[in-house]
């Protein structure tokens, strides 16, 4: 073989030898662009649903807020759910339940109506606005949702204090009248623990029931801690939020008033005397529930310095005096000889809301 063909077949194999070593050391070269991973892709077949996230996230998560409410005629809204509950006995069972047929089916609140049902101001004992229905319409930063489950003449446990009416409903019953509504947390009320609120203003009725009778004490102690075992299934419900609001100065109502200058029997000292006996407990109850639950919100919320500057300030007010009544809530301090108007319920609406979303 000839010399310049050994050469050319030499130059052939050091370009092939020199090519391959620059192929691969192209990677490991300064300034070139690395190359992402390859991600596998799944498809979705249409046999399968997509998981939901455990915590929703920024994007999904709700605008609204939900306050739930429970309570007496101080709080009630006259609201109504797709049940409808016949009271059998004074257990937290004792209630038949029938679903509403379609056609009579009622509005859930909504951003139309925040309290669903009636219409606003709904049917309360302030002969207009009461402090929750000011929560969901005025007191408030964004959207909330009011369920509010109070009813006339509800005592804390029928089985502790029984009620005066027999077709009233406890809040160990209106704790069930939640659980059916929304405490699966339905589509149309996607609640979380972070923007839902638990209010819970009983009392006055126990006290009513028990303020002249033996026992009084012992019933009344028993009936105000009841109120927190019951709140313990809203928060094994997931509840994280509670208000706790206290019974008003009683003896500050017109039906009392009425009564003072007459009283023999110290019948006045003696709702003076239990109310505040039952707001101590209430107090006292708060915080061991607190204590008891650290990853929760709990709070007592006072009223007394409201109603009593209210009744040693009317005009403040827009009232003429401290015990005239007007029944469309708005003219007096009071709507009857036994609720407050409007004015009274505006500013306690203030306060829990502070409480409650401050």
């Amino acid at each position: 073989m000839s010399q310049d063909k050994v050469s050319a077949r030499l130059l052939r194999t050091a370009v092939f030898i020199t090519g391959i070593l620059v192929f691969l050391a192209l990677p490991f070269l300064p300034g070139r662009p690395k190359q992402n991973g390859v991600k596998p892709v799944r498809i979705l077949l249409h046999s399968e649903e997509p998981h939901e996230p455990n915590e929703p996230n920024e994007s999904n998560a709700p605008n609204e807020r939900f306050l739930v409410a429970f309570g007496d005629s101080y709080s009630r809204s006259g609201f109504r759910t797709n049940y409808t509950y016949t009271r059998t006995g004074p257990g937290v069972d004792d209630m038949q339940r029938t679903e509403r047929p379609k056609g009579d089916r009622v509005d859930a609140p909504s951003a139309l109506n925040p309290i669903g049902n009636p219409a606003l101001p709904g049917n309360t004992s302030s002969g207009g606005n009461n402090w929750a229905t000011y929560m969901a319409t005025e007191f408030n930063t964004t959207l909330t949702l009011a369920y509010i489950f109070a009813r006339s003449a509800a005592v804390v446990d029928a089985e502790v204090i029984p009620s005066r009416s027999k077709s009233s409903f406890s809040f160990a019953q209106q704790i069930v009248h939640f659980q059916d509504a929304i405490g699966h947390r339905p589509h149309y009320a996607a609640w979380t623990a972070n923007n839902i609120v638990a209010t819970v203003w009983f009392g006055f009725n126990d006290l009513s029931v028990v303020s002249h009778k033996g026992g009084q004490a012992r019933a009344l102690a028993a009936a105000n801690r009841r109120i927190f075992d019951l709140s313990q299934i809203l928060y094994d419900t997931g509840i994280r939020n509670f208000v706790f609001i206290e019974v008003p100065p009683k003896e500050l109502f017109p039906s009392h008033q009425a009564k003072k200058s007459n009283d023999t029997h110290h019948r006045y000292e003696m709702v003076a005397y239990v109310v505040n006996r039952w707001n101590s407990l209430l107090r006292q109850n708060t915080i061991r529930f607190r204590k008891a639950h650290p990853d929760a919100k709990v709070a007592c919320v006072e009223v007394w310095d409201i109603f009593y500057e209210a009744f040693l300030r009317p005009q403040s007010l827009g009232a003429p005096n401290s015990t005239c009544l007007d029944p469309s809530g708005k003219g007096c301090l009071w709507s009857n000889t036994a609720h407050p108007g409007e004015k009274i319920h505006q500013l306690i609406g203030a306060r829990v809301a502070e409480e409650a979303w401050g």
